[in-house]
């Protein structure tokens, strides 16, 4: 009896212990796979090029995946009806915010300090607007340079590797790096190629790491800027010896703003570029929330009016795309437009374009009659979780050369879960026209943390123009400029001269306005009568 007692024991243990053996692989092997889906998104996401190509054939393999990456996040995610119709519905409902940019927690700025620094941002302009559009010559004869005056000059611009130059300004005593803007084929694709990219910056004092700031950059603008980097450094090294009294000077609109703001972070990692400072007029979004914020004591950002690209990345592209689907009159234009025989035509091809897009990129790509969310599980969500602030003190972290412009240690973190919304509960929430109108806000909010994730803002200090209303008629407005919270910037704000207020003939007179106003209040303030007074 007491063998056959023993003999079961023996057989309940070794069912046990099979079980518990069986399990415990089947979770190993969940766990290997989960880790290597993890690789596999981590490598997928960080296998865009940190340097431009090298070769005509790498460069022809970018471009392509930049048109694929660029087709994804438009046509492949937003449906054809939404973008002919539904922006513009949704401009008229939105309605004029540049107030939003003075509210309070924006500081309006005056007095004759910020006319001295608005009037060195309009020379400076000027320098950006004639080597950008003007002939070589005519930017030396503006800028008052010589010959003798060009450190560098690289006119040509090719896939990520912008038209920049490096001149002495013997007046204000300064190295101008000046970076053109997107103005070719090449430097639209180099602007496009806006995937996310692990970038750090390390804060030096006295020569000493501080601290490292993590995050990520614009993919293309990165490129573009470890190239010039390569380039200007040996440079503005030689320029610098000759004359070490001179600082450097960093400047650019547009795409050239963003990728003079990374710059500016490159070059400052060295201790003889520690003092560079950099202007950016109409910056794109290129940095994420604790990179921009690092740049508030050497980058000034200019923004116009209802300028949209300092706030245009893929997370706020996500956002006003996701309020657009949801608005409650969707339902009723999307049946008009099924009458439409033309609109029918373009939509079908333009479903055989995302499927084919689908197809060729490996890429997912967004039903058009699916709600994105952008609530805490959508792709508003972040991406990664970056340390408490976004920094490291560089004592507890790494011991680097002052001198050293490298730094070998980068951070990803595992990419979250995103949320999906059949067609099905669409069709039920537009059912309701009442619920399909409060959606955005109830569906819409990100937090902080969130917002703070992978979504790129401007860089540096920001200081913005605004025109708001100053009397019975649309002309009737007074200029203002405030310096702005980078809070404003984590969403698009549609508006009709959006696109027209980026240029820089825009800034140019919207500047020129802003200084005659100060200028006379300046005069205003120092006339012997209100001294009287």
């Amino acid at each position: 009896m007491a063998t056959v007692e023993a003999a079961v024991a023996a057989a309940g243990g070794a069912v046990l212990l099979y079980l518990a053996l069986v399990c415990r692989l089947s979770h190993q092997d969940s766990s290997e796979k989960e880790e290597r889906e993890g690789e596999e998104v981590e490598e997928e996401e960080t296998s865009w090029p940190e340097m431009p190509p090298a070769s005509w054939l790498e460069g022809f393999a970018l471009a392509t995946r930049t048109v694929l990456f660029t087709c994804g996040e438009t046509i492949g995610k937003w449906p054809i009806g939404d973008i002919a119709f539904g922006i513009k519905r949704q401009m008229k409902l939105q309605g004029n915010l540049q107030h939003e940019y003075a509210g309070s927690d924006s500081v309006q700025l005056s007095g004759c300090e910020t006319l001295s620094e608005l009037t060195e941002l309009l020379r400076y302009l000027n320098l950006c607007w004639y080597f950008s559009k003007k002939p070589f010559p005519a930017f030396l004869e503006f800028g008052g340079y010589d010959q003798e005056s060009i450190l560098l000059h690289m006119p040509k611009a090719m896939l990520m590797k912008p038209a920049f130059t490096i001149v002495r300004d013997s007046n204000s005593k300064c190295f101008l790096l000046i970076i053109r803007g997107a103005t070719t084929t090449t430097d639209r694709l180099t602007a496009a190629s806006g995937a996310e990219v692990p970038f750090h910056h390390v804060v030096l004092n006295e020569g000493k790491v501080e601290k490292l700031v993590l995050g990520h950059a614009h993919c293309g603008m990165l490129a573009a800027a470890r190239w010039i980097a390569q380039l200007a450094i040996p440079c503005l090294h030689e320029g610098l010896s000759r004359c070490p009294d001179y600082e450097v000077k960093v400047m650019g609109h547009s795409m050239g703003a963003g990728v003079g703001a990374i710059l500016t972070h490159i070059l400052r990692e060295r201790e003889e570029f520690s003092s560079s400072i950099c202007f950016a007029f109409a910056p794109a979004a290129c940095l994420t929330w604790e990179l921009a914020e690092s740049g508030k004591g050497f980058i000034t950002s200019l923004v116009n009016r209802n300028d949209v690209v300092p706030s245009f990345c893929k997370v706020s592209a996500a956002r006003i795309r996701s309020e657009v689907m949801a608005a409650s009159w969707r339902n009723n234009v999307r049946e008009g437009m099924r009458l439409n025989k033309l609109f029918n035509f373009v939509n079908g091809h333009v479903e055989k374009i995302r499927s084919q897009l689908a197809s060729m990129s490996g890429v997912r790509v967004a039903n058009s009659n699916v709600v994105v969310h952008c609530n805490g599980s959508s792709l508003c969500e972040p991406l990664i979780k970056s340390t408490e602030n976004g920094t490291t003190n560089g004592s507890d972290a790494l011991k680097i050369n002052g001198n050293s412009a490298q730094v070998c240690s980068t951070y990803v973190a595992p990419q979250s879960e995103t949320e999906e919304i059949n067609t099905q509960q669409e069709q039920e929430i537009f059912s309701n026209g009442e619920a399909a109108a409060d959606l955005p806000e109830n569906k819409l909010h990100a937090t902080q943390i969130a917002s703070r994730s992978r979504q790129f803002y401007p860089p540096g200090r920001i200081i913005h123009m605004v025109a708001l209303p100053d009397g019975q008629t649309e002309d009737d407005q007074a200029f203002q400029i405030y310096e702005t919270s980078r809070d404003l910037y984590g969403k698009i704000r549609l508006a009709p001269n959006m696109v027209k207020d980026h240029y820089m003939p825009s800034y140019l007179k919207t500047l020129e306005v802003l200084l005659d106003r100060l200028s006379q209040d300046c005069t205003d303030k120092t006339s012997p009568s209100s001294v009287n007074l």
